[in-house]
């Protein structure tokens, strides 16, 4: 006897989160954001990560909580889809569409370039003023809600200078100004670095 099953491609989103240089506390199994393009597929997509479920229909095994029975409904049946798969156990935090879940990444590594590229115009300007940049950032960061970074070669990597451009020209009729000056510092400073 064969079961009808419904083939569907489910589309979930969850952006990388990790930082090289501290992988042990930012690597694979940190908190990541997920979004699906419909909660079904965002149920299958946090099942297949934590094995965590948003009240959907269907349940845990009793015996296994991260073996999952899944029902899954299309415009033409109703399939039961038996699910047994045994999560990565990474914890995830479900959004409300796949978009969000895409903006997360971009505007994470934007606000962070934002954030050295303030620390690099700093820099310069020290330099340029004749104070001490390591003495006034260590009094800076003694203010509870301050942390002015140590800008250190240029703002490189895979991410944060491909995220920030696509931030950047991700929308057709707002166009951030600080992330356009914020990449206009970082050309400054690199310009810096080369001559020194």
């Amino acid at each position: 006897m064969f079961e009808k099953v419904d083939h569907r491609l489910h589309m979930v989103h969850a952006p990388h989160r990790w930082y090289a240089l501290e992988e042990n506390i930012h690597g694979v199994n940190q908190l990541l954001i997920i979004g699906g393009v419909s909660s079904c597929c965002l149920q299958h997509g946090l099942n297949f990560y934590d094995g965590n479920e948003i009240g959907l229909s269907g349940g845990n095994d009793s015996n296994n909580p991260k073996k999952v029975s899944l029902t899954s409904t299309s415009s033409s049946s109703l399939s039961s889809i038996k699910v047994d798969m045994h999560s990565l156990q990474i914890p995830m935090h479900p959004v409300s569409s796949i978009e969000v879940a895409e903006l997360t990444k971009i505007i994470e590594n934007a606000h962070r370039y934002l954030q050295i590229a303030f620390a690099e115009e700093l820099y310069l300007y020290c330099k340029a003023n004749k104070i001490s940049f390591t003495e006034l950032r260590h009094y800076l960061n003694s203010k509870w809600n301050v942390e002015v970074l140590e800008p250190r070669d240029v703002i490189g990597g895979h991410c944060l200078p491909k995220d920030t451009k696509m931030f950047v020209n991700s929308s057709n009729t707002i166009k951030s100004k600080i992330l356009q000056a914020a990449i206009e510092i970082d050309a400054d400073y690199r310009e810096y670095i080369k001559n020194r």
